[in-house]
């Protein structure tokens, strides 16, 4: 999650391609918003199903469509939420997806082992 001033940012596109359910990433990552910050979503389709839980707790939302499987998704509360909202180039957002932690390079396995009192590495692909 990266914030910037009052936007709150979060990636979950690897989560879905992985098919592993970010709920409780977003849910935990727009509990901690103070009234007049946005929330932005990076996800892979439009996220229909958000929206209406988002709208329960008192959000408005736009939603734009990046690119073919990159869609942002903004949220906001409070007076003028609609107009906040409008008012985001979701452009400068756009951005490529985040990488798994340390699998930058997958074609690379390091092996490490051990012998006695020397440790040995080395990299195959």
């Amino acid at each position: 999650m990266n914030r910037h001033g009052r936007i709150v940012e979060l990636d979950v596109r690897l989560n879905l391609r992985k098919k592993l359910d970010p709920f409780q990433r977003i849910m935990e990552a727009v509990a901690t918003p103070e009234q007049e910050h946005i929330f932005l979503l990076h996800v892979i389709f439009k996220p229909t199903p958000l929206l209406g839980v988002m709208k329960v707790k008192g959000y408005t939302n736009r939603v734009e469509e990046i690119e073919a499987d990159h869609w942002i998704a903004a949220f906001a509360k409070g007076s003028q939420a609609k107009e906040r909202l409008a008012a985001i180039d979701f452009k400068q957002f756009a951005k490529p997806e985040e990488q798994e932690e340390g699998n930058a390079d997958a074609n690379w396995i390091i092996a490490v082992w051990s012998l006695p009192s020397r440790w040995y590495a080395r990299s195959m692909r």
